[in-house]
């Protein structure tokens, strides 16, 4: 494995392969190797931990009880929602209700408020949660005392102390490690199936292909690893989210102007729209029009959602910058802040901040005493764990290695980060290289190789995520040409297009909000780069998209 340093951009550069593939059946080979990807033919999930739940259910439908689903109100929560209502809807069953908590005055996870009103209000014989209630406790042990069913299915990490006494569908149970990635919404896909086979009910093959759409979006958006079993399921949901003849996904996929349909599209065009309903205003709006397929008033909300979002991220981004100056935490190896701000966007600023920082990074909003937020991570770092080691400052949180949700009391802000600190301090004696900016490329691509031909292969592959990353090639070139390309907004330069001459022919590479202007025309330089084809005024050619550069001169 070879490294080469100091980038413009990324400390480390690191090789997974040393070999240069001459054909394109060699690059194909060495990819899957690079990533051990081991191909899934057929899912079976089999039935471990669905005989209690199955029986639970199929007995509450056949005796008409009242069911409540309780699910979160990311794009995870809210299509297993959906699915489950698409799932009831086909086979004639009405007597359930839904709730998505209020992100800003319940938070994250299952509430015992909400629980309570559930059962005494809508009069709920079952509750079924989706992609959370792994913590729930108290709220289930309430429902036992009464007599109420409670179903968690969820896929975030268990804790076993806070394991709730009910019946429990968690893929991190199951036995196969394949499948113990499922996100909520795949779950929900797995049990759905099963309980139409249980109940022997006949559903028409377009309920199928929807609800795997929404499950095929949740994989994707929820960026849980890409392994065989979720890659199989990614792929499937977004074809079927191209089939689909569901009104409400036809105008999703016009409005994100999503023509021929990749991960891409879902996880850039389609997840956010839907997220920033949840993040800025009550997710319930998502979950209404998908149940009454008019997505008018919808299509255009979002995109509100989604400008108001932006700018919002922009002020967190900003304030949180000028908060790591002013408190001088450079050398500290998480960033932990908190300030007035919103607490459905603090997630992706606390992405954005940990990026440019290259730090564990929580972001927090403090309001009435109560501070809520997000966490995310660097590879190697678990943020669950960190933040398990001080459970007891915490009124509770969770979430993957990656990322999760927090709230504490601000009397305990300083002993938190003090914890937090500590816990990084101890990894980063264990491995500093968490904490070095770095970029992983594939292998080194020869000029010959860079075509059309290279598009198709990467086509044939995907979809790429979390887990199965879309394949980076390190390219040499001699610059003939440099340009810049103008914000439409401000005018001023924000994009950077190269013409670089490899050793066989003439490519373009392009930086995404990024002057780099410390090259010059005939340097010889090493780039990192993606592959993708751009289109204009009919014609089809191979863009190379820039992650890093290497002047060698």
């Amino acid at each position: 494995m070879d490294s080469a340093t100091n980038g413009q951009k990324f400390k480390n550069w690191i090789s997974a392969s040393n070999n240069r593939p001459n054909s394109l059946a060699e690059l194909r080979n060495l990819l899957y190797s690079n990533r051990q990807f081991e191909a899934t033919k057929s899912l079976d999930y089999g039935n471990y931990g669905l005989h209690d739940v199955l029986d639970a259910i199929h007995g509450a439908i056949l005796a008409n009880k009242r069911i409540a689903l309780y699910a979160d109100y990311d794009v995870d929560g809210t299509m297993s929602c959906v699915s489950w209502i698409w799932f009831f809807q086909s086979i004639g069953y009405t007597n359930y209700t839904h709730y998505i908590p209020c992100r800003f005055n319940e938070g994250y996870g299952v509430n015992l408020d909400a629980i309570k009103h559930l059962v005494n209000e809508q009069n709920a014989d079952v509750i079924i949660t989706m992609d959370t209630g792994i913590t729930a406790n108290a709220e289930a042990a309430y429902c036992k005392e009464r007599n109420v069913v409670f179903i968690c299915t969820d896929h975030h990490k268990i804790q076993p102390e806070k394991m709730p006494d009910c019946l429990i569908l968690n893929p991190k149970m199951h036995p196969d490690t394949a499948y113990q990635e499922l996100c909520g919404c795949g779950i929900t896909f797995v049990l759905l199936r099963q309980l139409a086979r249980h109940l022997e009910a006949s559903m028409t093959t377009p309920v199928w292909t929807d609800i795997l759409a929404l499950t095929g979006m949740a994989t994707i958006c929820d960026v849980v690893p890409l392994n065989g079993v979720n890659h199989k399921i990614a792929k499937m949901g977004v074809d079927a989210l191209m089939k689909s003849e569901r009104p409400i996904l036809k105008r999703l996929r016009l409005a994100a102007q999503i023509e021929e349909g990749d991960e891409k599209d879902v996880g850039f065009r389609l997840g956010p729209r839907i997220n920033a309903v949840g993040r800025l205003e009550h997710a319930d709006i998502i979950i209404n029009a998908f149940i009454k397929e008019d997505p008018t008033d919808l299509i255009a909300f979002m995109g509100l959602c989604n400008e108001r979002r932006k700018k919002i991220q922009t002020k967190i981004v900003d304030e949180a910058l000028s908060d790591v100056n002013r408190f001088a935490y450079h050398d500290a190896p998480i960033l932990f802040l908190g300030g007035d701000w919103h607490p459905g966007v603090v997630g992706i600023a606390a992405s954005k901040l940990s990026e440019i920082f290259w730090k564990p990074t929580w972001l927090y909003q403090k309001k009435d005493g109560i501070c809520k937020g997000s966490a995310r991570s660097l590879k190697g770092f678990d943020v669950t764990d960190a933040m398990t080691s001080c459970k007891d400052l915490f009124l509770k949180f969770g979430g993957h290695s990656a990322a999760g949700g927090f709230t504490f009391p601000e009397a305990h802000e300083n002993e938190i980060r003090a914890a937090l600190t500590d816990f990084a301090n101890a990894k980063f004696h264990a491995d500093p290289t968490i904490w070095q900016s770095k970029i992983s490329y594939d292998c080194g691509l020869i000029g010959s190789l860079l075509n059309l031909e290279l598009i198709s292969l990467l086509d044939e592959l995907k979809p790429f995520g979390h887990g199965f990353e879309e394949p980076k090639f390190l390219v040499e070139g001699r610059i003939k040409e440099i340009r810049f390309l103008n914000d439409k907004l401000t005018g001023n330069p924000k994009h950077t297009t190269l013409t670089i001459e490899t050793s066989k022919n003439f490519v373009k590479i392009i930086f995404f909000g990024t002057v780099t202007d410390s090259l010059k025309i005939n340097s010889i330089a090493h780039f990192v780069v993606s592959a993708s084809k751009n289109t204009f005024r009919g014609q089809t050619s191979l863009q190379l998209i820039g992650h890093d550069y290497k002047d060698l001169n």
